[in-house]
């Protein structure tokens, strides 16, 4: 019995707790005279969309529900993905988008388990990932060693290096992360002689962001 009344306790909390991850099992009915969120800014970078509304004038709201959707499969696409737990809030950022990609959103209004129309579709297009380096070069030094070099990245934001390798054209697999955007080297000591290596490096940004990935090299051993 405790164990029931204890699952049902968290279960509790975090549908109200405006986080969004759970909000979803939260159902509503709709409710037309709530006020509608129709005027809203959106700032997009390639991992995440900002938005900002003007608060709402509506006494009864309790907080704000967001909505995503795929640009190219339409209105019925909408899910609720967050939500904002006060009706004085006016921000909400989405992290979990993917740079040159288009969304749609909506937000609404609730309160009480009643919610508001939805609002205006707000269009988004997140930028384009951030490009390669500009060189990338992968050379047998010894006897089981691949040594691995390249550009610093023109980016700024780039303040790691994550590399790639690929074994007898078998998966890419993750092999090192260098750190510093001037840091521009990596030795591989872990080969064997016979094997065909293939090497890939990626930028990483200090918001967690790949670049695209540099030019492949390839080393016989």
């Amino acid at each position: 019995m405790k164990k029931s009344i204890l699952l049902l306790s968290t279960l509790f909390l975090l549908t109200f707790n405006g986080c969004g991850g759970i909000q979803g099992l939260m159902i509503y009915d709709i409710d037309p005279t709530l006020q509608s969120i129709n005027s809203v800014k959106s700032l997009p970078t390639q991992s995440s969309v900002g938005f900002e509304w003007e608060k709402t004038k509506d006494y009864r709201v309790q907080g704000v529900n967001i909505y995503r959707g795929n640009a190219q499969q339409g209105k019925h696409s909408l899910k609720r993905i967050g939500s904002v737990s006060n009706r004085y809030g006016t921000h909400f950022v989405d992290t979990h988008v993917k740079p040159d990609r288009s969304y749609i959103y909506t937000f609404t209004t609730y309160s009480i388990g009643k919610e508001s129309r939805h609002g205006s579709i707000v269009k988004v297009r997140t930028p384009s990932a951030i490009k390669g380096v500009n060189f990338f070069k992968a050379y047998k030094v010894a006897t089981g060693v691949i040594k691995l070099l390249w550009s610093p990245h023109t980016d700024k934001s780039i303040n790691r290096y994550v590399i790639e390798r690929s074994v007898n054209g078998g998966a890419w697999e993750y092999v090192a992360k260098v750190r510093g955007r001037l840091m521009v080297e990596y030795i591989d000591t872990f080969t064997r002689t016979g094997n065909q290596y293939k090497y890939r490096i990626f930028g990483k940004s200090y918001n967690r962001v790949l670049s695209k990935a540099s030019e492949t090299n390839t080393v016989s051993m």
